[in-house]
């Protein structure tokens, strides 16, 4: 199994680096230039019905929020819109809002009184109804942010959010942002990965109670690690005894669409993993999956015919792997635990989401004769195996026990105890060897089926499963004690697991099969075979399974299938795990140059909260626009300042190596050029992979304003009028205004010359790439003569200041190095304590602040 994960794997990098589709954000904001918010009631654009600003919904940074408390009179048809004057979306696109509640409680009753519409210049196109108006989730739960969804029929430039009736809750509503996205361009994960984590920087975790469920005391505990990519961490669903009602823990992609036919579902275990799951707490949990808030699956663990849906998957715990297989395609999955009339379930831990193929998923740890990885034999005598009975019934007896261990794994051994209302005292047993001793944390036992369907997992508190070293006991397993059970399946067949995780080596393992005090008719049971699992490194991931032999394969931050122990580690932020925004065959999330434009991206979210890039957007001028931004973030934005010369081309990189590494001047790094693990040309680093640029970030007028964000980059010509492009300045503030951006790269049409693909190639090169440029003068004086050197720097950093002044360092990864308060004059940093690699440095004095790249060596 280890081989066939590595070779899904390299196919999955390999598709990743050859593909030429070019994938989308899915629940892209309507943000920036060109679009307006406003509120509206039943009359239409309300101006005086609002007290606030609405400028939070349609700005860059996605956290920023309207309350809708704010209206002057709530009122029914009172509401918010969301108009983009610039793109108008098609048909079928999925539209709505991002909201929450504040402390309240989001229900069937709120909800029926909302309505999503579609406009277009002002006329009403379609309105969501009851039935189209869908959620992710269903029932929010308290301080839960959620996606109203609306999937169109009709093109659109205009969508609003309004209640049909009033309703207090609706004044305690939160609007964030809305959104607007096709389903069509999301990805299509399926990349054939056994126990695939859903998790990663797109990965959402929502928490849903029913209309009835208003309990204070009902929560879920640490949601955030349902999600974070950790297998061994958990959630907490806490049911308070004699509460009726329901409540679901959810977990929604933004980003991909997993397909139909492959297992789903989670990781859970009751809070005390010592004692079993029962029928009855099975019947009242249940997976759901979704697509854009459209239900697609729902089952039952327990269907109601004594199969269960329950798979033992970490082994000596109480862990369990339960799942569906999906008929339809989703992109959300929710856990529902509903407490009915004399039931306390109490809580419930959650480790984690998957997904996975149905088949191919098991280890090769079946203990066979021959043809298997694990070689052994029956173990026989009187004391080790039971004979045939006597008189069919009144004896236990066990029946062609050497099937169990043939390389037939259809055939098994049939073991019958006799009812207890005859004689308790009789058993059927038998034992299986090992050809070599097993290692502790061996995972061991048998795979049975119960004749006449399974009655629920409290039949295994007659089944004892008992390991030796030769003839010493080493460990026992029972049903009402440690025995673990599993792999119950709700398609052809009863069979499931039974055993144990060793705490000791051993070479035999035996199951006794007990009639019990409440059994009162004989009952059969079929072996099919016994295993032996290993997990040598005690990680709960088997040797089958296991890639990082010496480290471990439970953690997964991006949720790309890939354990982080085998790939580098990535930055935790919102770049996207799924996406390959350059097709460098590096997600997002752990490439550094996500856009391939020669700046890395912590240097162009450098004027934003560390961690979050999705927010940084600057293109525009204040007072010539209501909103700054084109829609692209910084870091995938191949002219972030909307001047007419891409980023490339005012990185700092020298025009000489520039005419090597994009040749038809695109804007992008040509894909022959090496880009190493990640994603960043080695060309431009100070070795492979190190992430340590070789040139520094230019900034022709030393205004502490970089050139690829700097209109103006030598501090008094419009760089739009440097090359020639000054008949496309409409507002006359020196940079291209809003307009269509057909392949959202950034880039406007107007100087786009490829509307089809990211990039515009032959496009101009910046004026100011040569070292005798013209120096223009700084915004501030004091900010101005500010002196950090030398760059790069090995020990000590010396910043010459002209004034008192605050200075905060930030490493590579957005995080806080340093901050103090520097003197007038030459200060001395030491940085023998850095680690290699870039450093930002803010200085800021009288109101002004000035950022430095610092590069440590």
């Amino acid at each position: 199994m280890k081989k066939k994960l590595l070779k899904s794997v390299c196919k999955l990098i390999l598709i990743l680096g050859l593909s030429t589709k070019v994938f989308s954000q899915g629940y892209t904001p309507i943000r920036g230039m060109g679009v307006e918010a406003k509120a509206v009631n039943n009359n239409g654009i309300c101006l005086a019905c609002y007290n606030g600003s609405l400028s939070p919904v349609i700005d860059a940074d996605l956290n920023n929020k309207v309350s809708m408390g704010n209206f002057a009179a709530l009122v029914s048809g009172s509401g918010i819109s969301v108009k983009n004057n610039i793109t108008t979306y098609p048909a079928g696109y999925i539209t709505g809002f991002n909201v929450d509640t504040g402390t309240s409680i989001i229900t069937a009753e709120l909800l029926s009184s909302l309505r999503i519409a579609t406009y277009k210049n002002g006329v009403l196109r379609e309105s969501s109804t009851n039935a189209t108006l869908l959620t992710v989730p269903a029932f929010g739960g308290t301080k839960n942010r959620i996606f109203l969804h609306f999937k169109t029929t009709m093109d659109f430039n205009e969508v609003r959010l309004f209640q049909t009736n009033v309703l207090s809750l609706f004044s305690a509503m939160n609007v964030y942002y809305a959104f607007a996205f096709d389903p069509n361009k999301m990805v299509n994960e399926d990349n054939k990965i056994c126990d695939d984590i859903i998790a990663g920087s797109s990965v959402d975790g929502n928490v849903s109670g029913s209309s009835s469920f208003i309990s204070p005391l009902s929560t879920v505990i640490n949601k955030d690690f349902i999600s974070d990519g950790k297998k061994n961490t958990y959630g907490s669903i806490f049911l308070p005894a004699g509460l009726l009602g329901s409540y679901s823990v959810g977990l929604l992609d933004k980003d991909q669409i997993y397909p139909a036919g492959n297992k789903a579902g989670f990781v859970i275990s009751p809070d005390d993993e010592g004692k079993l799951l029962s029928a009855e707490f099975l019947k009242n949990i249940s997976i759901e999956t979704y697509l854009f808030g459209q239900l697609q699956d729902s089952k039952p663990l327990s269907d109601g015919g004594g199969l269960i849906n329950i798979k033992v998957l970490s082994f000596g715990s109480g862990k369990q792997k339960v799942s569906l297989v999906t008929t339809k395609p989703f992109n959300e999955i929710r856990l529902k635990v509903t407490q009915t009339a004399g039931v306390n379930i109490g809580t419930l831990k959650v480790y984690y989401a998957f997904e996975e193929p149905v088949k191919g998923c098991e280890c090769d740890d079946k203990i066979q004769t021959t043809g298997s990885a694990v070689p052994g034999n029956l173990v026989t005598g009187s004391s080790w195996t039971s004979g045939p009975g006597l008189f069919g019934i009144i004896l236990g007896k066990m029946v062609n026990p050497e099937n169990i261990v043939d390389t037939n794994t259809s055939n098994y051994a049939t073991a019958t105890v006799p009812a207890a209302s005859l004689l308790s005292i009789f058993s059927a047993y038998v034992t299986v060897k090992t050809n070599e001793l097993q290692p502790a944390n061996t995972f061991a036992g048998f795979t049975l089926e119960k004749a006449a369907n399974l009655i629920g997992v409290g039949i295994l508190e007659n089944i004892t499963v008992t390991f030796y070293n030769n003839t010493t006991v080493t460990d026992v397993f029972t049903g009402t004690g440690s025995l673990i059970s599993g792999n119950f399946f709700t398609t052809d067949s009863n069979k499931f697991y039974v055993g144990g995780k060793a705490t000791k080596p051993f070479n035999r393992i035996k199951i006794n099969f007990n009639s019990g005090t409440g059994i009162r008719f004989p009952q059969e049971y079929y072996i099919y075979n016994a295993f032996a699992t290993r997990d040598d490194d005690n990680d709960g991931i088997p040797n089958c399974f296991e890639v990082c032999l010496s480290g471990d394969d439970s953690i997964d931050t991006d949720g790309n299938g890939i354990p982080d122990c085998t790939e580098s580690i990535c930055d935790v932020s919102d770049k996207s795990s799924s996406i390959d925004t350059d097709m460098d065959g590096v997600f997002n999330s752990c490439d550094i140059d996500s856009d391939n434009d020669g700046i890395p991206d912590f240097i162009e979210n450098a004027d934003n909260t560390p961690r979050i890039f999705e927010d940084d957007d600057k293109e525009g001028v204040d007072g010539f626009v209501t909103e700054f931004g084109d829609g692209v973030a910084n870091y995938l934005d191949l002219d972030s300042d909307n001047d007419g010369i891409l980023d490339l081309f005012e990185s700092g990189i020298p025009n000489s190596v520039i005419d090597q590494i994009d040749a038809d001047h695109n804007g992008i790094i040509d894909r022959g050029i090496a880009f190493g693990k990640n994603g960043f040309a080695d060309i431009l680093e100070t070795f492979p992979d190190s992430g340590v640029p070789k040139y520094a970030i230019r900034d022709t007028d030393a205004d502490g304003l970089p050139d690829f964000l700097d209109i103006t980059s030598n501090g008094s010509d419009y760089d739009l009028y440097a090359i020639g492009k000054m008949n496309l300045d409409q507002l006359g503030a020196g940079f291209l205004s809003r307009t269509d951006d057909t392949d959202i790269d950034g880039i406007q049409d107007p100087v786009d010359t490829d509307l089809q693909a990211k990039g515009a190639p032959h496009s101009p090169l910046s004026p100011y790439g040569v070292s005798n440029v013209k120096k223009g003068e700084g915004k501030s004086e004091i900010i101005k003569q500010v002196k950090v050197y030398p760059n790069p720097v090995k020990d000590n950093l010396f910043v010459d200041l002209s004034d008192t002044s605050n200075i905060t360092v930030y490493n590579m990864n957005g995080q806080q190095v340093d901050t103090k308060l520097l003197n007038k004059g030459k200060n001395t940093i030491n940085t023998q304590s850095w680690q290699t690699g870039i450093y930002i440095i803010k200085i800021s004095a009288a109101g002004v602040e000035k950022t430095f790249s610092i590069i440590k060596k």
